[in-house]
């Protein structure tokens, strides 16, 4: 007759294969802390692309389109502007033209950005009134605010929002009349 031995693991193979993740583990934490930048970077390209959005939205359709990006809330919205209101605000919020979601995200809460902050101390967008969280595109996609009581409109001046993860930082700077926007 044959002897029925049970099959299993052994205490010294559990220990090597213990060990081994462990080195594993210890090479690739380092790695991850690299992911710092790139987090950040994507964050500031999500901006961007808020912002470029809203841009391409009023080239598009001829009506004024704007962002609002608030460092109190970190929330950005891209949004179809309300021009019977005065101040100007928001008509309805833009879905995005892959995710068909409404183009409205929390930025320290995101996947694959969360932590990631706006750290603007005021607010980014500065016009001859003063600083707004809000940026207006008009149909020729230049960046601009309008005092809707007396239907003045004011060029955008500066344009910068500020980001920080940890010790890295980004700028993404929109500019005057063309309303380009670059990422630093």
């Amino acid at each position: 007759m044959r002897e029925l031995r049970s099959q299993g693991i052994t205490l010294l193979e559990l220990l090597v294969v213990v060990s081994i993740l462990g080195v594993v583990a210890v090479v690739a934490i380092p790695g991850f802390r690299s992911g710092d930048s790139q987090r950040l970077d994507l964050a500031a390209q999500d901006v961007a692309e808020a912002i470029r959005y809203a841009r391409s939205e009023s080239l598009r359709t001829s009506e004024i389109h704007g962002i609002q990006i608030s460092q109190n809330t970190q929330r950005v919205v891209v949004y179809k502007a309300d021009l019977t209101t005065t101040p100007v605000s928001q008509d309805y919020t833009l879905y995005h033209p892959v995710s068909r979601q409404k183009f409205d995200f929390d930025v320290d809460t995101r996947p694959m950005i969360a932590g990631v902050n706006i750290t603007n101390a005021q607010d980014p967008f500065l016009y001859a009134t003063g600083r707004r969280k809000n940026l207006l595109f008009d149909t020729q996609g230049v960046p601009i605010w309008i005092v809707n009581s007396t239907s003045t409109t004011y060029v955008l001046q500066d344009g910068m929002v500020q980001l920080s993860y940890g010790s890295g930082n980004r700028t993404v700077q929109v500019a005057p009349i063309t309303g380009r926007v670059t990422v630093q």
